[in-house]
């Protein structure tokens, strides 16, 4: 399929409004990351910095389910524009947020709107667009990060330093119903399915959200009540995680579960990185806010070069292959750009977080054409969902981890560097497990095809 076929057989709206879509997760993404050093000078709560990010990413844990299962069953066009809504709707709390706990909670709301369009935006593509053309719209879809990755760290530090924080929230809303009014007539040109197929409860996703949210609180609480609250937290995130995520996820069963394990490892590293390396630069390498968002900026342009030379890439090299090499390049960036924590160079830092950008633009585009391929016939949004929720899954427990380890520095009275240690310790430590589990992507029947 080339390029102009994208916009060819009535699909051209379709790109463009999901295309849309992507540029608002990218803009959302970048400022938010880039204000949140001058968001906890201005209203304190440091402790709850990981739950911020983390929080985002419960919520579409529990979304995504019902909104894969309602666009199937009524069409994307109307669960799309009710979840859309929501995510406006946490992004006004968000501007409004008094402090760091009420900002956490409209992060929530966030979540859930925007992890259920996303979705919907990639079954979207799983059912409009032909196998020959998925590594073409992904790699459109990546480069929606290049403006937001150029302008949008700039934009939220001058918006921190001059009008206030806030209003990077704000400035989302606008963005909000362009992509609204431009991706609905789109998505109505989908209809919805008649088949019934075996449904998953909304409680299993909700308490497996609601279990890996109490569990990071737990390892986040100063008090002797933070061991009974994390065993909590396990005990409802075990269960759900066995009814919610594909059968041999954590037992690296090859196929779809070796698939969606190294999709939860490689982004709980990516995003530890991405949420806590402006953190490290301005607390500990005393970069200033404008300095920390250009880590930002570098890590979205390179993730848009990666995702890029993906095309050409899968056509030479083996899909295991090329995500095994990924995600060693993946721990090892982030390793490097860790390295002003033992006061290594900053021009090291940084080129070694673009190259972590990089990869995983390469590992998270092959990781998604490997779920539509070896998915069964006509369960390919299923396959692409739960690889979705594992994403969201090590983005929470990534960033909650990182937030924990964060929190119990700064209980203990010790300088925000050592709880940054574990965090990217954590970080560099999933990719590289990644690496001895990318010859188990796909199953002996699917290599015998």
């Amino acid at each position: 399929m080339g390029w102009r076929e994208l916009l060819g057989a009535g699909r051209g709206r379709l790109t463009v409004g999901i295309l849309l879509v992507e540029f608002v997760a990218a803009v959302q993404s970048s400022v938010v990351a880039s204000i949140m050093p001058a968001v906890a000078h201005d209203i304190g709560g440091i402790q709850f910095y990981g739950l911020v990010f983390s929080g985002y990413a419960l919520a579409s844990i529990a979304a995504t389910p019902t909104a894969g299962q309602a666009a199937d069953r009524q069409g994307p066009a109307r669960p799309f524009t009710v979840m859309i809504a929501i995510f406006a709707l946490g992004t006004l709390i968000a501007g409004f947020a008094p402090s760091m706990p009420v900002l956490a909670a409209a992060r929530v709301v966030q979540g859930w709107g925007g992890g259920a369009q996303y979705t919907i935006a990639y079954g979207a593509i799983a059912k409009a667009y032909p196998e020959a053309g998925r590594a073409r719209i992904l790699a459109l879809l990546s480069a929606m990060w290049i403006i937001p990755g150029l302008l949008g760290p700039g934009f939220g530090s001058l918006l921190a330093t001059t009008v206030g924080w806030r209003w990077a929230f704000f400035a989302l809303l606008p963005l909000i119903a362009v992509a609204l009014v431009m991706v609905v007539p789109g998505l109505a040109k989908l209809p919805g399915s008649d088949l019934q197929g075996a449904r998953l409860s909304i409680r299993w996703p909700l308490l497996l959200a609601a279990g890996t949210g109490v569990l990071v609180t737990g390892l986040t609480m100063n008090s002797w009540l933070a061991v009974p609250v994390a065993a909590a937290g396990v005990a409802l995130l075990g269960p759900a995680a066995v009814r919610v995520l594909p059968p041999g996820t954590f037992t690296a069963r090859p196929g779809l579960g070796s698939t969606v394990l190294v999709g939860l490892l490689t982004n709980l590293g990516f995003f530890v990185g991405l949420f806590f390396l402006p953190l490290l630069l301005t607390r500990v390498a005393g970069r200033s806010l404008f300095e920390a968002g250009a880590a930002v900026t570098i890590v979205n342009l390179t993730w848009s070069l990666g995702a890029w030379w993906q095309i050409r890439a899968i056509e030479r090299w083996d899909k295991g292959r090329l995500i095994r090499w990924s995600a060693l390049a993946l721990g090892l960036g982030l390793a490097g750009a860790a390295s002003p924590l033992m006061h290594g160079p900053l021009p090291l830092a940084y080129a070694a977080w673009g190259i972590a950008g990089a990869a995983m633009g390469v590992v998270f585009n092959t990781l998604y054409l490997v779920a539509a391929e070896t998915a069964p016939k006509g369960a390919e949004t299923g396959a692409i969902a739960s690889l979705q929720n594992t994403n969201r899954l090590g983005i929470a427990l990534g960033t909650g981890l990182g937030g924990a380890s964060v929190a119990v520095a700064h209980y203990a009275g010790a300088p925000v560097a050592a709880g940054l240690a574990g965090a990217f310790a954590l970080a560099t430590a999933g990719p590289l497990v990644s690496v001895l589990l990318a010859g188990r992507l796909y199953a002996r029947d699917v290599l015998q095809r």
